[in-house]
């Protein structure tokens, strides 16, 4: 709700450019995919786009060697762009999932105020529908899809969040073993049926249910 991420770097436009510019220089040394986060609209996005565009003819006129390769994706963890998935999905290059964010916007309960932390419900079935939703998008213009967050590493919810279609995971070490055990315990046409009866959930509570339910069958 405040002044961070892509909005920080758009009230601070030296600052903005001096990463921009940095970036792809070193484009020019190996793969450079830039994703821009806290991205709220289109407008937002297209914005960040041209002032690297920007950047980059700037670079050319003097004569810096850029990659013509370069991919440009977003973060989606506000909820506008992830109703707007469709749209998105057709302008990003890739997409990577903020499901902490996602979670505390869509709930609209800060994560990190104990007077409220109750309310940001990571297994509440609204935030299901709408990762479920942008996985949908991207699929159907097969675009690279990831996820990230405390959800990334939940071996209760992986196996849901790969039967919507995720197939790119980031998590801490320390989740690793967990998840590739509940991974490995199923098919993919089973984590897809568990998916499929998680989005018809009405509450947290059903979803956390079903969710423990479901993993104390492996």
């Amino acid at each position: 709700l405040g002044r961070r991420a892509l909005r920080l770097c758009f009230s601070l436009p030296e600052v903005f450019r001096t990463q921009l510019r940095a970036a792809l220089r070193a484009s020019a040394f190996g793969t450079l995919w830039i994703m821009f986060p806290m991205v709220g609209s289109l407008e937002d996005f297209r914005r960040a786009k041209a002032q690297l565009e920007q950047a980059r003819r700037e670079l050319e006129h003097e004569g810096v060697l850029i990659s013509p390769h370069i991919k440009v994706g977003m973060m989606i963890e506000i909820p506008s762009i992830a109703i707007l998935a469709d749209a998105a999905a057709r302008e990003a290059d890739f997409a990577s999932i903020g499901t902490n964010d996602l979670c505390q916007y869509t709930m609209a309960a800060d994560r990190l105020n104990p007077d409220v932390a109750a309310y940001c419900q990571s297994y509440h079935p609204a935030v299901f529908r709408l990762i479920s939703s942008v996985a949908d998008a991207f699929i159907k213009e097969k675009k690279p899809l990831s996820i990230c967050g405390e959800l990334g590493g939940d071996a209760l919810a992986v196996p849901a969040l790969v039967g919507l279609g995720i197939r790119k995971l980031s998590m801490g070490a320390s989740s690793l073993a967990a998840v590739k055990q509940a991974l490995s315990a199923r098919t993919v046409p089973e984590m897809e049926a568990l998916s499929a009866r998680l989005l018809r959930c009405a509450t947290a509570e059903e979803a956390t249910i079903l969710l423990r339910d479901d993993a104390n069958q492996y």
